[in-house]
């Protein structure tokens, strides 16, 4: 066990899968004994799996699985270690494993996970026709003048959405696929935007239904009748999904966040760099996704209520990663609760207060 400390002054027990006492599988969840406090009565040391951070609820501790969130782990120690755990002046060398480091960047150890069900057949054919048509998209959303219409009203320059990867299920498409069983599978996704996704389990998709949208329909109004019984939903996704953004290793050292696919694409209209924008677009972030060289988050999600809880729970998480969070203070007005809206309402003057925001946390952007 390494006891480590964030920025933020919280102390964190980075743990080894073999130091948990008796432990038994509870679903997402792994319980056992607190060796932290030495408790022998009640499982009090309650881990989640998947990310490896774990709380007892009687002493409080706070601790990390070091081979169940390795990415994390390393950030923690490098960053109270540069030159090796053994400098650390407030942990004792004999509290150390010899070989704490190499087992840090271990692979995961499953031996208390279940693997990842297999998404439905149908659910992975349909990610191989989308694919296959990829291409065909982005030609179609240069070709469509609805399509285009719809992108130019909500402010977004047609060359960014086709660098983005962007692309338009047209009808036409629909039509000219080779079988029935690939028409059958991208039926729900024609006449939608398609924005390609990035996750960690593969390349996803998210559409965005034109569906009885008309030039000159408020986005708010278009929203309303999508909302409505037996309508097309609003956005569908593919099974992974991911978010709207680069790939991992093409992330830049200060992030923003936002949540949804046009807030993105608005950002990088007003001059942010694609890879400085992530878009959420319904994304529960894992903590351990950012890669060492990710030191700041600006969280600019939406200005609703339910945006900003999102925001501060994410921000609690991120902080015990030693990222530097900054949750961007909206609020909403009659200017709208997301950056596209606003965007398009007050033009450049609704980003300014955020290039400011980032030029603080990134003093090089």
């Amino acid at each position: 066990m390494t006891t480590v400390f964030t920025k933020q002054g919280k102390r964190i027990e980075i743990i080894f899968q073999s130091e948990l006492c008796d432990p038994i599988n509870l679903g997402e969840y792994v319980r056992a004994y607190c060796h932290i406090h030495g408790s022998d009565h009640q499982r009090s040391l309650s881990i989640h799996k998947a990310s490896g951070w774990g709380h007892c609820f009687a002493c409080e501790a706070v601790v990390l699985v070091a081979e169940w969130n390795p990415v994390v782990a390393e950030r923690l120690l490098r960053a109270h270690a540069p030159d090796g755990l053994s400098s650390l002046p407030y942990v004792p060398a004999s509290s150390l494993h010899k070989s704490f480091r190499q087992q840090v960047a271990r692979p995961r150890q499953q031996v208390l996970f279940h693997p990842p069900p297999a998404p439905p057949r149908w659910q992975r054919e349909e990610l191989e026709v989308l694919h296959s048509v990829a291409r065909q998209m982005r030609v179609a959303l240069a070709h469509s003048k609805r399509a285009r219409a719809y992108l130019r009203e909500r402010g977004i320059p047609l060359d960014m959405a086709l660098a983005t990867g962007v692309g338009y299920m047209a009808p036409a498409l629909l039509e000219g696929l080779a079988t029935t069983r690939q028409r059958e599978l991208l039926s729900r996704w024609v006449e939608r935007l398609v924005f390609p996704l990035t996750s960690l389990a593969g390349k996803g998709y998210i559409g965005r239904s034109l569906w009885q949208w008309k030039v000159g329909m408020d986005e708010n109004a278009h929203k309303m009748l999508l909302d409505q019984p037996r309508r097309p939903r609003r956005w569908i996704k593919t099974n992974p999904a991911g978010w709207f953004g680069p790939n991992l290793d093409q992330l830049a050292g200060c992030l923003i966040l936002v949540e949804g696919a046009f807030d993105r694409l608005t950002l990088l209209s007003a001059g942010f760099g694609m890879a400085q924008v992530i878009a959420l677009v319904g994304t529960s972030v894992q903590v351990d996704w950012f890669p060492h060289r990710v030191q700041a988050v600006i969280l600019a999600l939406d200005a609703d209520e339910a945006g900003q809880q999102a925001a501060h729970k994410l921000a609690e998480r991120l902080e015990q990663t030693d990222i530097s969070v900054r949750v961007f203070p909206s609020r909403p007005d009659r200017w709208g609760k997301d950056w596209n809206e606003r965007w398009r309402k007050m033009g450049a003057r609704s980003i300014w207060p955020l290039y400011a925001a980032y030029a603080y946390l990134s003093p090089t952007a």
